[in-house]
């Protein structure tokens, strides 16, 4: 028995074993940002808001979810031709949230979510293209 590759069908099969690998990372960096918001312990000020007390996060600690629209606008878009994925939160405080501003200590959710889950993303994208080369 033998079997042919071209070059072509080796390059299309490592490009559609790596978008997988691509977009399962991607998928997971976004669920990680969204724990990390969402997740307890916070251990900012506790204040009361419309009869509601809520814990805020301290300078350094991701965000603390109080209405669910930071967790709520996470997102993400791929560019198969670049394989390539982006999570996006597209709330209005992901920018101050995630780098801060002049009054603002920041409360970085992505780049820790991106950082947590890069090993296994690489290790993900690699095994998706050896199971292709097989």
């Amino acid at each position: 028995m033998a079997v042919t590759w071209t070059p072509e069908a080796v390059t299309a099969a490592i490009r559609q074993a790596a978008m997988r690998g691509v977009i399962r990372f991607t998928e997971a960096v976004s669920a990680e940002g969204v724990r990390l918001i969402v997740s307890p312990p916070k251990t900012g000020r506790i204040y009361t808001r419309r009869g509601v007390k809520h814990q805020a996060s301290a300078p350094g600690e991701p965000p603390a979810s109080d209405t669910g629209d930071l967790a709520m606008s996470a997102d993400t878009v791929y560019d198969h031709v670049a394989l390539r994925g982006t999570a996006i939160w597209r709330s209005g405080h992901a920018k101050p949230m995630e780098l801060g501003t002049e009054t603002i200590e920041p409360r970085p959710f992505a780049r820790p979510a991106l950082a947590n889950k890069t090993p296994e993303g690489v290790a993900d994208i690699a095994a998706e293209i050896a199971d292709a080369l097989r």
